[in-house]
Formats: structure tokens, C-alpha cells, sequence
């Protein structure tokens, strides 16, 4: 029992950007640049470590090789949808992308395409 008291403590210490977070890319297969993201996702989930990637597309979730659909996260349609109303209102543009902390909040969202190189310029705007 106090091992388990000495891990939540540690835990609860730990600061809300050292904890991993979720990294969602909101796309459609009718959009260039979020294909290119999709091509680009094995080097993203790389660099995105210790975070993990989601993908929520609006028409149709991405079909995935089976080692990286074990990496990457699939939001289902109709939440994909009502996520990208929220997150870029009525005409939402596409690409975006958005961190989600462990406590469930949205940063502001990312109204750009995302590549391991842009990837600490999110966060950022979310710290």
C-alpha cells in the first residue's frame, strides 16, 4: 500500500508537459497536404515520442499497415467531425492539428500541416 501512495504521489509531482499527451491530426483523403502528413506519419510518431499520434479524419479514417496502426490512434467519424467543429468552428480548414493534455483540455488548435520538423513549434504553442 505505501508503494502504490509513493508512485501516485511521484506521479501527481510530475509537471502536466512531462506527461504524455495526444498529438490528433485532423485530415480528409480529399486533402493534399494531409495526405502528405499520412505519408510522412512513421517519421511524426517517431518524433512525437513520448506523445501519441491520433488521426481524425471527417470522411473516412486512413487505413494503416499493421505495425503503425499498433502506434497511432483512430478517432471514429462522428467524433472526428464534432472535434474539428469544435476546435476550428463552422468552415474548419484542413490540415489541422491539436495536442490534447493528459487532463483531456485542447490547445489552441494548429491550422497547419505537420511534419517532424514543425512538430516542437506545437508544442510550444501549447506549453
Amino acid at each position: 500500500m505505501g508503494l502504490f501512495w509513493a508512485d501516485h504521489a511521484m506521479a501527481a509531482q510530475e509537471s502536466p508537459s512531462a506527461q504524455p499527451r495526444k498529438i490528433i491530426l485532423l485530415g480528409a483523403r480529399w486533402c493534399a497536404p494531409c495526405i502528405a502528413e499520412l505519408r510522412d506519419l512513421p517519421r511524426l510518431v517517431a518524433a512525437a515520442a513520448p506523445d501519441r499520434i491520433a488521426l481524425a479524419w471527417v470522411d473516412r479514417p486512413p487505413a494503416l499497415p499493421p505495425a503503425l496502426a499498433a502506434q497511432v490512434d483512430i478517432i471514429a467519424l462522428p467524433q472526428a467531425h464534432a472535434l474539428a467543429l469544435r476546435l476550428g468552428g463552422q468552415g474548419f480548414g484542413l490540415p489541422m492539428a491539436a495536442i490534447m493534455a493528459s487532463s483531456g483540455q485542447y490547445c489552441r488548435p494548429w491550422p497547419h500541416s505537420l511534419s517532424p520538423e514543425r512538430l516542437p513549434d506545437l508544442r510550444q504553442s501549447c506549453d
